[in-house]
């Protein structure tokens, strides 16, 4: 924008990196494009019925986060597609984990705006759990957060779309 002088807005930023998120994801959730372009500690709700909703959260002081890379390229749009599946095969299954993500998520909010960083890290395990159970996870990420979480870290969880890419 910047370089060419284009004179977009960061609305307009952010609808044209989800364009280019969604070539490469199929159906991205939106919030890779949003932080990307808003940064800072984001609250991103996904609404497929109504527009998404972004909160600037403000914290007591920064965190620390350190990020592990599996070194495997992960495809987000396989990745999306065999949940979506499993989704169908197990919608009983697969609604549950995501209602206790969503509560998870909420509670993890919350921590934060306490400033609780053990719950934020504990709510953190719990959600890498379910992501297993989703199976998103990969032993490679299993691995790293056991690694962060045996060197002192409050919690450890995957990032992305899984099958590889970050914890």
């Amino acid at each position: 924008n910047d370089e060419f002088e284009l004179d977009f807005d960061d609305d307009r930023i952010n609808e044209i990196a989800f364009l280019g998120d969604s070539a490469y994801a199929g159906t991205p959730s939106g919030i890779d494009n949003t932080v990307s372009t808003f940064g800072g500690l984001l609250w991103f709700e996904k609404n497929p019925l109504t527009a998404s909703t972004m909160e600037h959260l403000k914290i007591e002081e920064p965190l620390r986060i350190v990020l592990g890379n599996t070194l495997l390229t992960a495809n987000t749009a396989a990745a999306v597609a065999g949940v979506r599946k499993r989704k169908t095969d197990q919608p009983e299954k697969y609604d549950a984990i995501f209602a206790k993500a969503r509560e998870l998520a909420n509670k993890a909010k919350a921590a934060l705006m306490a400033y609780d960083v053990a719950e934020v890290g504990r709510l953190m395990d719990q959600n890498h759990l379910l992501l297993q159970q989703i199976e998103v996870s990969h032993p490679k990420l299993d691995e790293l957060a056991a690694i962060a979480r045996a060197n002192g870290a409050a919690g450890a969880k995957m990032t992305g779309g899984g099958l590889g890419g970050y914890m």
